[in-house]
């Protein structure tokens, strides 16, 4: 009896024990995610600087920056755009699980 008891009590929290490792897993990915770009803008904000420090015109200082920019630009909206499809994927995930724990 109590094994039966025990065995239905794990079924029916099986969906939550799933629902946790999803939210888990997208975490995961967004942590490593903003780790990366962290990093990679950390190392590009270093070279930058370095390539400003030897432009000798105000036009080459003001291109440079112009590149950066849009190269930062670029890496924050891919960035963005990963993020959002980590957490849209987490919550379709989450979503069926819910319909297929909540049947009536």
């Amino acid at each position: 009896m109590f094994d039966q008891l025990t065995q239905q009590f794990e079924k029916s929290f099986a969906p939550v024990n799933e629902l946790v490792t999803v939210n888990v897993k997208a975490a995961e990915q967004l942590a490593q995610q903003q780790a990366a770009l962290f990093t990679g803008m950390l190392n590009e904000g270093v070279a930058h600087a370095q390539k400003l420090s030897a432009q000798k015109d105000v036009s080459a200082l003001v291109e440079a920056q112009k590149v950066y920019a849009e190269s930062f630009q670029e890496k924050v909206i891919a960035a963005t755009k990963e993020a959002y499809n980590v957490v849209t994927e987490a919550q379709q995930k989450s979503g069926e699980l819910l319909k297929g724990s909540f049947v009536l």
